[in-house]
């Protein structure tokens, strides 16, 4: 891979998280190694029927549906009825696929990919959630299934060994409310305002106790992922905090009217209430978003289950469907489960509902939710809930709304395993990347249906190099993200390199690697693992100013390999002196560990 990766990474990568000081990104059009640009030509879409009950509704034919994309009617060119049963010829460690280059046809789907994101709260009082949730790993799956975890900061490898999963959640289940119970005091109040967004590096020891046990499923640490319209939340949330400050020291004479329009078009939280809930849908959306992009390139359709406790507080309906919008044209439905005990008063009665009959629903454009000039009592909390539902409408799934979450997961079980996989060639020939509306109708009385509701017109990328693509995916997300990962522990230091006479001035970065987490192969008597180290270099304003990515091939005799394994793996590596403040952001990655370790540096002289 060596020397032709690092020429297409250099050519893709544009900028990194500038050692903490900015933010990173892909260039625009570059080409990310390891993939294929593509028209998406063939636009499938995963169809559910179900009756007045709530059953799935199998038998339909392909001219029983009518597929609409921005109003124009399409011919649909794939039909499939997808019934799935279990496979017991499954392999207990069967790995997710990356997505194919499309084809004409579509290929059949065997076995359903989940990825349970557990979102801040409380989860197992008093629904019993998390019981209800390991109950669906262990009972519900198909053998062949794949699962997956995330929550907080963390995530599993996707597994067939349901067992391996449900033992994560029986560990969630045990510390994950005295976690929560510390996040949210350390999120509250100023602290919420004014500090750090990440959680803390105290919390990870307990964190550890859940995902990083000996012989459990292999998890990894996973960077928060970037929102869409997230200048525009901030924004909101910044003008609400500060009213609700002023509010909150001075009395209400202390903001004008107009003022208190504004903040009341966010919240009618109070301000320890608000800026404390604030936080916790920050971190949530920022997973939501993580978990999508996460799945994209898994083949077929994926369900991301998202269990939060009390909904989202989010200020506007665009946040709600630019989150939709993001995991439809991955291809992802999301169902979510609100697990936060009883209905308040004066909020909507249980549900758990999702589909939509033939195919109309939904809270209509991307607006503001203000009911201005103020809200009603409990607003925020019942546009928190709302933000569930359309959610979940708004990708094919179901959203559970004080309901049983057992019962609701069983549900999420019976019709996931039938349904309709229809394909289309768009009428419209202009791949402008903007999004496209699906609607979905079938010509018998009474039936629901839920499937994804549109699709970003671009070109895409398809992985061909599962290797090359994978590392460079787990690297850029590395340097975009402003904390360190762990996941292999790297020390760094930098100084000054002696340079012969005439030669420009170059910089030594020298790192010691933890070995622990890098698997080593027998090969010949040898101890060999091969690794990716990427450094990144700036100046002190953060701005980027080169990048150089290497092979490291260990090959180690045995005594070696033993003093490697107490010391640690001892790297150098010269990057040119081009700021008298350069400072040094080095990544880590173990293809076969698929983990990554990071770690920053300033120049001493």
């Amino acid at each position: 891979m060596g020397r032709c990766l690092r020429s297409r990474v250099l050519a893709g990568l544009a900028g990194i998280l500038a050692i903490g000081l900015g933010s990173a990104w892909l260039a625009a059009g570059r080409q990310v190694p390891g993939t294929i640009r593509v028209t998406v030509a063939l636009v499938p879409i995963d169809v559910v029927v179900t009756d007045q009950d709530d059953g799935p509704v199998t038998g339909l034919a392909r001219e029983d549906f009518t597929v609409i994309e921005d109003g124009v009617r399409q011919s649909v060119a794939h039909f499939e009825v997808r019934a799935l049963a279990a496979d017991q010829t499954s392999p207990a460690a069967a790995k997710v696929s990356l997505r194919r280059i499309p084809a004409a046809e579509l290929a059949p789907e065997k076995r359903r990919t989940f990825l349970v994101v557990l979102g801040r709260g409380r989860h197992q009082n008093p629904s019993h959630g998390v019981d209800a949730l390991i109950t669906f790993v262990r009972e519900q799956l198909l053998p062949q299934d794949v699962v997956a975890v995330m929550a907080w900061n963390r995530a599993t490898d996707f597994t067939a060994d349901h067992e391996k999963a449900a033992q994560v959640l029986e560990r969630y289940k045990k510390y994950h409310e005295g976690i929560d119970a510390r996040l949210s005091l350390h999120f509250s109040g100023l602290a919420a305002i004014y500090g750090g967004k990440e959680i803390p590096k105290s919390f990870q020891p307990e964190i550890a106790r859940i995902f990083d046990t000996p012989g459990a499923l292999p998890a990894r640490q996973v960077p928060p992922g970037r929102i869409t319209h997230a200048g525009k939340l901030a924004d909101d949330t910044r003008q609400a905090t500060d009213t609700l400050q002023r509010v909150e020291v001075s009395g209400a004479d202390a903001v004008s009217p107009l003022e208190q329009v504004q903040a009341d078009a966010v919240t009618d939280l109070p301000f320890d209430e608000f800026v404390s809930k604030n936080a916790q849908t920050l971190q949530d959306l920022q997973n939501l978003y993580t978990a999508v992009e996460y799945l994209r390139y898994v083949e077929g359709e994926k369900h991301l289950l998202f269990f939060c406790d009390q909904g989202l507080f989010l200020p506007r309906m665009e946040h709600d469907q630019g989150l939709a919008a993001m995991a439809s044209d991955a291809r992802v439905v999301i169902d979510t489960f609100q697990t936060g005990g009883v209905n308040p008063a004066g909020l909507p009665s249980a549900e758990f509902s999702g589909a939509s009959a033939q195919g109309r629903g939904g809270r209509g454009a991307a607006t503001s939710r203000t009911p201005a000039p103020a809200r009603p009592s409990n607003a925020s909390r019942m546009f928190a809930l709302s933000s569930l539902r359309t959610i979940a409408q708004l990708t094919g799934g179901r959203a559970a709304i004080h309901a049983d979450i057992g019962q609701a997961l069983s549900r999420v079980n019976e019709v996931t395993r039938a349904g309709y996989l229809l394909g289309y060639y768009p009428k419209n020939p202009v791949w402008d990347g903007k999004y496209r509306k699906i609607t979905v109708r079938v010509n018998r009385p009474g039936l629901k249906l839920s499937y994804r509701r549109g699709y970003y017109a671009r070109n895409a990328l398809q992985p061909y190099d599962r290797k090359a693509f994978l590392t460079y995916s787990r690297i850029s997300a590395a340097a975009q993200y402003a904390d360190q990962v762990r996941d292999i522990k790297v020390r760094v230091a930098a100084h000054p390199a002696a340079t012969s006479s005439g030669r420009e001035p170059e910089v030594q970065v020298d790192l010691v690697i933890d070995a622990a987490k890098i698997p080593f192969r027998d090969e010949n008597g040898l101890h060999s693992a091969t690794l990716q180290l990427t450094t990144f270099y700036a100046d002190g304003r953060g701005r980027v100013l080169g990048d150089v990515w290497q092979d490291i091939v260990l090959n180690l005799k045995p005594d070696t390999w033993q003093r490697v394994q107490r010391e640690g793996v001892a790297v150098s590596t010269r990057v040119p002196l081009k700021a008298p403040d350069q400072q040094f952001k080095v990544i880590v990655y173990s293809y076969e560990a698929d983990r990554v370790g990071s770690a920053v540096a300033k120049l001493k002289r």
